[in-house]
């Protein structure tokens, strides 16, 4: 931190500096005595060149200081007036670094004295400043500016700025400048008489100056181009010819732009020319092109050198390839935001998108989930397997990790073996967003459970995570989001670890409690907990001409479970489509056991409109009937009439394919969904079941004994017959009665009953039946 009196100034001690010396600097190796000498201000000046920095902010100036002690004498100015002062009282700084923005007196007051006085004016002026707009740099140009520096400042930029100035005035000033005095005076000696000895003698120190200053100017470390009013090159240096890969052959005569990239408009360098028309000097960042064809980011500047005639001789352009200090600055922004071993997001950026989520959510009424993971036993792989095994672990954690996410999700390493998940928000409901971040989590789980092998071990690695679904209140910040799910994670490795815990413990149950049943669901279709069960259907004169399988689920702890329970779960989970097929598969073994003992009966199941999505449908049926050996008309599919509002000409197709084999299909539910006579006349249909809520009271409800009257009478018309569902009185029965050929299902006409028992008691009746009547 700078402590300063008010209108002070004071100097900062350069540092010793090894290798060689740069334009204006000696060596570190003086000797001992000019060491000495070094205390007195004339001989820091001759040892180092002088940058006066002028700012009024103290963080500025360290900055500044750190970025140019180890390089130059430096002395700092904290107001306008203090720096004018300073320079009255003799010194002379190489260069001046000013900022514009100060009390008092601003910059351009400043630099409009410096340049209204003789003794200054050559002394070039960089003003520094967070002001972007292109008036402000005009001004500061026809000021008298030689360069502007950008706020925030970056000490990379800081430095190869000055030092492209210090070459400049330390280089060109005196390059041209002397070189003009060297020729007038090899002019005027020439002029004289060569046979002096002195004169002789005067020439030849000229012109070893002469070969001085080209040496110079062939190994400075920037790329240097002279070119003539006209814009052709006439000379480079070899940094030049390092730099871009073009020979001094190649560059002269060409165009001075000739290594434009074509990535900046034509804008771009008509403004150049208006600047170094305006002002004599441009200085800023271009692309530029290598022969080789590499695209390099460089900083450059321009100046104009003018004849004794006021007239414009030379540009020279002075450059520095700034590829190293971009891709050091791009490191450095990526470090700022991610963790440097797995490469990940870190706290920081993590917490920041939390909050784009946040506000995100609370502006649309959107739910997510933000989640915190730990890895359950990480210390003692650390302990038993060394630092170096360890983060290969974590390396392997995250990418398994981003793996199951979505792209737009976010998983970031917040420290140690602890990561943190961002699902980004969606239009779901507080509901779907806990169901989802629970599957989310149980996929991360099932990820790591599988063998990691590093170090020439395998480990199976097991975790805890937290969740925390957001917003809950507006109040909420994106720090406490992260500490609720932290929370909850603490909670599941409290609990022995390797599970999820929710922050919102209702939910948490609630969507733990349907995931788990759809993975019992998934155990019961492979292990063959479910089973087949029938119910009868009758004609009008109570005789059983077919049945409806129907499913159940013997639980082995639970016992049990009708379908209302886990059959919403299998849609959901597409579980159904398995449940569906084992279905079919069971009811064309009972209806061939029937076929067999020569008691055909129709059999009707319940399809998924899921299945007509699935590419191999149709093939499956086939092979079923292939392998059953069944008579197809005996297996009726009942579908619903949300299967309608699909791709119609898909079920379309694949139903005709389907009845084409003779199987038969049923409308289910009709006249509760989407019910229309068009899907009606284009679709196979050989059935259609009347909706239990309108037989429920048909006898007493006039509308409702009227709908099914239609109903009846459209199954007439289209010659397809009707079942109707929930027939559980005599009322019933008997209002049904009413409608020839009608058929009838329900308690009333028998229970569901397991599909074994049930045919086996139709098998006996049927030879009951068959020897009573012989």
């Amino acid at each position: 931190m700078i402590f300063m009196r008010a209108e002070s100034v004071f100097r900062i001690a350069g540092q010793s500096r090894t290798g060689p010396d740069t334009m204006g600097e000696t060596s570190s190796s003086t000797p001992l005595a000019a060491k000495a000498a070094a205390d007195t201000p004339s001989a820091r000046k001759a040892l180092r060149p002088l940058v006066l920095l002028v700012d009024d902010e103290s963080s500025n100036l360290q900055l500044l200081i750190e970025a140019l002690r180890s390089d130059y004498e430096v002395a700092v100015a904290n107001s306008g007036k203090a720096a004018l002062q300073f320079l009255r009282a003799g010194e002379k700084p190489a260069i001046i670094l000013l900022d514009i923005m100060m009390p008092e007196m601003d910059g351009y007051e400043v630099c409009h004295r410096l340049k209204s006085n003789p003794d200054t004016r050559s002394i070039p002026v960089i003003f520094i400043t967070a002001l972007t707009d292109v008036a402000s740099e005009e001004h500061g140009f026809e000021l008298g500016a030689v360069d502007y520096i950008h706020k925030p400042l970056k000490v990379a930029l800081v430095r190869a700025r000055v030092r492209t100035h210090m070459t400049i005035r330390g280089m060109l000033d005196q390059l041209f400048n002397t070189n003009a005095e060297l020729n007038e005076k090899i002019t005027g000696l020439d002029r004289t008489n060569r046979a002096l000895d002195q004169t002789a003698s005067e020439l030849q120190f000229a012109r070893s100056r002469q070969e001085l200053f080209a040496r110079i100017f062939a190994s400075t470390a920037e790329g240097i181009i002279v070119a003539n009013a006209e814009g052709q090159v006439e000379a480079v240096n070899r940094a030049f010819i390092r730099i871009t890969g073009y020979s001094s052959e190649e560059a002269v005569n060409q165009n001075h732009y000739f290594l434009k990239s074509g990535l900046h408009a034509a804008d771009f360098y008509r403004e150049i020319s208006r600047r170094l028309h305006d002002s004599g000097h441009w200085s800023g960042e271009m692309l530029n092109r290598r022969k080789n064809g590499e695209i390099y980011p460089e900083l450059r500047t321009i100046s104009a050198v003018y004849d004794d005639e006021g007239r414009v001789s030379h540009f020279v352009s002075v450059f520095s390839d700034v590829s190293g200090i971009k891709q050091t600055q791009e490191r450095i922004d990526f470090l700022t935001w991610h963790d440097s071993l797995t490469q990940l997001p870190n706290r920081m950026l993590y917490l920041d998108r939390l909050d784009v989520a946040l506000r995100s959510c609370r502006s649309s009424t959107t739910h997510t989930a933000a989640m915190v993971l730990d890895i359950d036993g990480f210390k003692a792989i650390n302990d038993a397997q060394g630092l170096q095994t360890g983060d290969s672990v974590l390396c392997e954690v995250g990418r398994r990790i981003a793996i199951v996410l979505r792209s737009d999700d976010t998983v970031a390493r917040l420290a140690a073996d602890e990561f943190a998940i961002l699902l980004f928000p969606r239009q779901q409901s507080l509901a779907d967003v806990t169901g989802h971040a629970l599957l989310i989590a149980e996929a991360i789980r099932s990820a790591l459970a599988h063998a990691l092998e590093c170090g020439g071990q395998t480990f199976l690695l097991t975790c805890s995570i937290g969740i925390r679904v957001f917003p809950a209140n507006t109040d909420e910040t994106p720090l406490q989001v992260l500490q609720s799910a932290d929370t909850a994670r603490h909670r599941a490795m409290l609990d022995g670890g390797n599970r999820v815990v929710f922050f919102e413990e209702s939910m948490a149950r609630q969507a733990r409690q349907h995931f788990e049943l759809a993975q019992a669901l998934q155990a019961a279709i492979e292990q063959n907990q479910l089973r087949l069960y029938l119910q009868p259907q009758v004609n009008g004169s109570g005789v059983v001409v077919g049945a409806e399988s129907l499913v159940r689920w013997e639980h082995p702890q639970r016992g049990l479970i009708l379908p209302a329970e886990f059959i919403p779960v299998a849609e959901e989970s597409r579980l159904i489509v398995a449940l569906d097929r084992w279905m079919l598969r069971r009811t064309c073994e009972l209806i061939a056991e029937m076929q067999r003992n020569a008691c055909p009966l129709r059999i009707s199941v319940n399809i998924s409109p899921r299945h007509f999505i699935e590419a191999g449908f149709v093939d499956d049926i086939q092979r079923l009937l292939e392998s059953s050996a069944i008579n197809p008309s005996l297996l009726m599919l009942e579908v619903t009439e949300s299967l309608m509002i699909r791709n119609m000409d898909d079920v379309v197709a694949k139903m005709k394919t389907i009845s084409a084999m003779g199987v038969c299909f049923s409308i289910d539910d009709f006249g509760t969904g989407y019910s229309s006579l068009a899907y009606l006349k284009r679709l196979p249909i050989h059935e259609l079941k009347i909706d239990q809520s309108f037989i429920r009271d048909a006898p007493a409800d006039a509308n409702d004994a009227l709908l099914v009257a239609m109903i009846q009478s459209i199954a007439t018309i289209l010659n397809i017959e009707t079942v109707a569902e929930g027939v559980e009185t005599r009322e019933h029965s008997e209002f049904l009665t009413r409608f020839p050929g009608l058929i009838q299902q329900g308690y009333l006409h028998g229970r569901p009953q397991p599909g074994t028992a049930w045919v086996k008691k139709r098998l006996e009746q049927s030879r009951t039946s068959s020897h009573a009547g012989h």
